[in-house]
């Protein structure tokens, strides 16, 4: 049985007006890609992670496992 892509997205929200959204697609093959766009930061570089889960009900020890 031949499966389409899986799509998610993240809406981003926090301090000080810092605001956006992602988009993951993961392909039948199993690779992901990830596109969005967040405004509000402070200049330089910054990063971010991804969880299993989005529940965050009881802050990181809801989220399910990190993934790299």
């Amino acid at each position: 049985m031949t499966t389409g892509s899986v799509k998610a997205v993240a809406l981003i929200t926090g301090a000080t007006n810092v605001r956006g959204s992602l988009h993951f697609i993961q392909e039948p093959n199993g690779s992901t890609h990830v596109t969005g766009r967040i405004s509000g930061l402070s200049p330089g570089l910054h990063g971010f992670h991804i969880h299993a889960l989005g529940d965050t009900t009881n802050g990181c020890n809801s989220t399910g496992t990190l993934s790299f």
